[in-house]
């Protein structure tokens, strides 16, 4: 595939800061909610008095991952699509601690104290899907629906002696970069593209790259019309424990509320198959309602060809959206205009909780 012409990467090197992933064909707002460790960026589609559907994407990507797929669907519902921690514009950890496969389960429960949900919706893609699947398996009744894109169940990664040395030390390598004073190595927006394209395996088209570039970058102050990635190093890093396997088959007879799972044709679905199809086995048991569709497409099919993903997510959220969404709307505390806020990225004071959510 071509790379992007001058005339058009001059374009995007503009937008990219400027627009921030700004969307013209639907009613979108950019929020800042605020966390424990600090502020959770995203973006809040549709009208703010809803209860949203949750919307997590992969990982290395932002929120932009569903820029093109949202725009598709209903405009009635509402979707808080959020950077997660150590990506875009939300919160980066601490020194010196790793991030760990718990820590999205976590951040969903402080979420749903913070706004007052009764009940969660999830949509997630890849890592996204994980940890929206993580949840369900862990706290069931507090979901009403699901919507997984290209996986399902949690990583099962080599966890031999060496492998967890290497990973402890890539972490300490990494945890010294993220504490470096030093500018990372930037990159014209041609190559921040290019790059993004390859490093996906071609998964992400070059004429989608945008997307989830606009919030994963920033401007070099040392060289002008450069770029660095702004993400996290330490999101490389694997995890340093396991999860087991059959745990994860055990905790996915737990899935009782219904579940649509998107396969991608051309993704790995990232994990071995048979595990998947102890997994799918399970849930298909437990589920009150579970739906399978194989979609043609690379791992990111949801980005580049959304339509072919949206007719089945529609149907779904129609068939399946019963409960009451008028409690936990935009809170008006939340809502960022860059222009003013601009300055305004450091970490906030930690909320307090005042509504009480098991």
């Amino acid at each position: 595939m071509a790379l992007l012409t001058s005339n058009r990467c001059k374009l995007l090197s503009k937008s990219f800061l400027a627009l921030r992933g700004m969307c013209m064909f639907r009613n979108v707002q950019e929020v800042r909610i605020p966390m424990p460790l600090g502020h959770l960026a995203g973006k809040w589609w549709g009208p703010p008095e809803q209860r949203p559907i949750v919307a997590l994407h992969g990982w290395q990507d932002s929120c932009g991952s569903f820029d093109r797929l949202i725009p598709l669907l209903s405009e009635d519902i509402s979707f808080l699509a959020l950077d997660s921690p150590g990506h875009g514009h939300s919160y980066k950890l601490p020194a010196g601690i790793p991030y760990r496969n718990t820590d999205a389960i976590i951040l969903l429960k402080q979420l749903r104290r913070y706004f007052g949900w009764q009940k969660i919706t999830l949509m997630g893609h890849s890592l996204g899907a994980i940890q929206a699947f993580s949840y369900g398996s862990l706290f069931p009744k507090y979901v009403d629906f699901m919507i997984c894109l290209d996986c399902v169940h949690p990583f099962i990664t080599s966890m031999q002696t060496q492998n967890v040395v290497n990973n402890i030390e890539k972490f300490l390598k990494y945890d010294a970069l993220r504490q470096s004073t030093n500018e990372p190595p930037t990159y014209t927006m041609e190559e921040m593209v290019e790059k993004l394209h390859l490093a996906t395996k071609k998964s992400i088209a070059i004429d989608t790259a945008e997307y989830i570039l606009r919030r994963n970058i920033k401007e070099s102050e040392q060289t002008p019309g450069k770029y660095y990635f702004n993400r996290d190093p330490r999101l490389k890093v694997d995890p340093l424990l396991n999860e087991d396997h059959n745990h994860i088959v055990a905790a996915a007879s737990h899935v009782t509320f219904p579940i649509l799972i998107c396969k991608f044709s051309e993704g790995s679905f990232l994990g071995d198959g048979s595990m998947f199809q102890e997994v799918y086995k399970a849930v298909s048991k437990s589920s009150v309602h579970c739906e399978f569709h194989e979609i043609p497409g690379t791992h990111h099919a949801h980005l580049n060809e959304p339509s072919l993903v949206a007719h089945y997510i529609s149907n779904f959220i129609q068939q399946h959206d019963v409960e009451d969404r008028g409690v936990g709307g935009m809170n008006p505390g939340i809502m960022y205009d860059e222009l003013i806020h601009g300055a305004m990225e450091a970490n906030p004071q930690p909320p307090t909780f005042d509504a009480v959510v098991s």
